[in-house]
């Protein structure tokens, strides 16, 4: 239970962790893929119902650069925030593992050591008082 109560104190830092420089130019270029399909979509159904000239080429080609664009980004910063992840990760794992480390020797390693501390004396004790028996019989 004390080992659950550290974990979720010690586990993650308060908040989110921090948003990259980059992120609000990545969201940019996200919506601007939507923003480009959704224009070449609006262009076709367009020239599909006689409200604009037929010419399939620029309405498509916008389409087309906001289906692979759009995954191009997504692709990007996944690669770009894999680092920070991975160290964000490995600091929280730092933390779980000292509140470990200090419950464990709170809870076991020093209540042990006192009584192994405590054995020894009563030991030396014994062996004074039996020595000290045989040694006067």
């Amino acid at each position: 239970e004390a080992l659950d109560e550290l974990a979720t104190r010690a586990g993650l830092p308060v908040g989110r962790p921090p948003r990259p420089g980059w992120w609000p130019a990545a969201v940019l270029a996200q919506a601007s893929m939507t923003i480009l399909q959704v224009v070449g979509g609006l262009w076709l159904v367009g020239q599909i119902i006689g409200f604009m000239a037929p010419n399939l080429g620029v309405p498509v080609l916008l389409m087309v650069a906001g289906i692979i664009g759009g995954p191009l980004v997504e692709w990007s910063c996944r690669l770009a925030a894999r680092g920070p992840a991975r160290r964000y990760g490995l600091d929280a794992e730092r933390r779980l593992r000292e509140a470990a480390a200090g419950c464990g020797r709170a809870r076991v390693l020093d209540p042990l050591a006192a009584e192994l501390l405590r054995y020894r004396e009563v030991r030396e004790q014994y062996g004074r008082v039996t020595g000290a028996g045989i040694g006067a019989g």
